[in-house]
């Protein structure tokens, strides 16, 4: 490896450095509802969003890649299932460094903007991220699919009610009661 291998390898991974939390604080503002019901579904634990995340994979993405091998409106089609999928998973990634800044800013007692939260959990993600073999092989491919679980159960979760992890349009809505007005020996008296 050479002076120049050396210089491009600093160089991708300081760009990657910079351009993934921005990404992740793009995708996790622009969707913030969404943003907002994955980060407490994931809050709750990461298994059942684990085998959640396994099925968009499963079931989309080695199929888009089967899509993408066979050329032509084929390829087209893969690439539209795999830029949805890829969608998914940056989104998921931005849950997952929403909930990393979360609780970062709980060590402090302080409840910071969503903005905090999620610049602070991208640039712990990013930096565990570019780690060598753990962060490439164990800390990406698990957060993308822990992630993207979770913001596929936070959607999905306005369709199918408590299963994926309730429904806020079932709930029955309830009025605020009246104040009554104070009693009549209460007149005149001074708080």
């Amino acid at each position: 490896m050479g002076i120049g291998d050396a210089i491009v390898t600093v160089g991708c991974l300081a760009g990657f450095m910079v351009a993934l939390p921005a990404i992740l604080v793009f995708v996790n503002l622009a969707f913030i509802r969404i943003s907002d019901r994955a980060t407490a579904r994931l809050s709750r634990g990461g298994i059942v969003p684990f085998f959640v995340g396994l099925i968009p994979i499963l079931f989309i993405g080695f199929p888009a890649g089967f899509f993408i091998a066979q050329g032509s409106f084929f390829q087209f089609c893969g690439s539209i299932l795999m830029l949805g999928l890829l969608f998914y998973g940056f989104l998921g990634l931005g849950v997952v460094a929403r909930l990393a800044g979360q609780r970062l800013t709980a060590l402090y007692d302080r409840e910071e903007s969503p903005f905090i939260q999620t610049v602070a959990g991208s640039v712990v993600l990013s930096f565990s991220i570019v780690f060598p073999i753990i962060g490439w092989l164990v800390v990406l491919p698990f957060s993308i699919i822990i992630g993207t679980g979770a913001v596929l159960m936070a959607t999905i979760g306005n369709f199918f009610g408590s299963v994926f992890g309730g429904n806020r349009r079932q709930q029955a809505y309830t009025a605020p009661r009246p104040v009554a007005p104070p009693p009549a020996e209460w007149e005149g008296q001074q708080p």
